[in-house]
């Protein structure tokens, strides 16, 4: 008896499983293909007008797919999760495991497997995977962009090296030219010391080379100033580094994370902002099981009832809600508002106390 029941329930298990991570992924599928077609809609006109031709647009395409993979893991979840429950329920398959003994805490148990998948399959994914395509996307980005063009609605990029804050007014040739350099020095205390200026950085040979350098030294009491012309501009990051920091997100690896947090490396948005990114994608399980545990209630619907009863539509209205609630709270946690942990602690939170309390409800029905 006891080998019959454990190979029953491997049969289960894997039946589950398999059927959950297949809707999963079609889900996931649909949705990144809309993703992929709104940024293809906003990029194809630029593409083309660089000459890049069919290979461009498919370059980009697949440099932004892992990015919008992620992004779409928690919603992708809770439909594929949502639409295998309510099959599973409509077909009458739920009522006669319910009817084997199979319980609402038994049949979340059998489905862990897929959260676990999924959801330390986004994290590696949003850790390793992501800042390497969207690094090579920037690259390409900028590597494509012709010479005489230029953006009159672009801005400088700035960014803080240790105590040093650096502004370049033109990046080009992936990197490997800026214009426009200014490096301000500042002491322990925060106060500026010195700057220098270059009008032109070329990269050879693995050092930068700088062409109309000057620089501006204050004196101790900050009253006054000597100007000079010449001297050397230090620039100890490599142009890949640059091209980085132009990115509106923080796509890093934890080891480049913790060095911008800890080491001073260089970094172009609020400390913050790279905490959230460094712990947010650590709840992604935490995510994917409080999606399965919000669709969960849809496995009460009498089978005669078929797609007549709303319930589906308030749970996939439940998880929207919740996702837009991550979104303000996430928010709160770039703007240095809340505590990164606290913030990426507390937005499960929510979704877990619902589907509890939904879940108990049908239960005393």
């Amino acid at each position: 008896m006891t080998t019959t029941h454990r190979t029953t329930r491997t049969v289960l298990l894997r039946h589950l499983n398999r059927a959950l991570l297949g809707r999963v992924m079609l889900c996931g599928a649909v949705l990144v293909s809309l993703l992929e077609l709104l940024a293809l809609l906003e990029k194809t006109t630029p593409i083309l007008n660089r000459h890049l031709g069919l290979k461009g647009i498919v370059t980009f395409a697949l440099l932004h797919l892992p990015a919008l993979s992620t992004e779409i893991l928690p919603l992708a979840f809770l439909i594929g999760a949502l639409f295998f429950l309510t099959q599973t329920a409509l077909s009458s398959e739920m009522a006669a495991l319910r009817a084997a003994g199979l319980s609402t805490v038994g049949l979340y148990r059998l489905l862990l497997p897929t959260v676990f998948i999924v959801g330390f399959g986004g994290m590696i994914t949003q850790y390793w995977v992501v800042p390497a395509s969207e690094g090579a996307l920037t690259l390409w980005w900028n590597k494509t962009t012709p010479t005489q063009s230029h953006d009159e609605n672009a801005h400088p990029l700035w960014f803080r090296m240790g105590g040093t804050l650096i502004r370049i007014g033109d990046i080009s040739e992936s990197g490997h030219t800026l214009s426009n350099v200014t490096l301000y020095n500042r002491d322990a205390h925060g106060q500026l010391t010195s700057t220098q200026h270059a009008t032109t950085l070329h990269y050879l040979n693995n050092h930068w080379e700088e062409e109309g350098n000057r620089s501006l030294i204050l004196n101790a009491d900050h009253s006054a100033a000597q100007r000079s012309n010449g001297g050397t501009l230090s620039l100890p990051i490599a142009p890949n580094v640059i091209i980085r920091l132009t990115q509106d997100q923080p796509f890093l690896t934890p080891g480049q994370i913790l060095a911008i947090l800890h080491n001073g490396a260089p970094a172009s948005l609020p400390r913050p902002t790279y905490r959230m990114a460094l712990f947010s994608p650590l709840i992604l399980p935490i995510d994917m099981a409080t999606m399965l545990l919000l669709a969960l209630p849809v496995i009460y619907i009498p089978p005669r009832t078929g797609l007549r009863t709303p319930l589906p539509v308030y749970v996939l209205a439940a998880g929207l809600a919740l996702v837009i609630l991550q979104g303000l709270i996430n928010a709160l946690g770039n703007a240095g508002t809340l505590p990164a942990a606290l913030a990426v602690m507390s937005g499960p939170l929510p979704g877990i106390l619902l589907g509890i309390t939904w879940v108990l409800r049908m239960e005393e029905k």
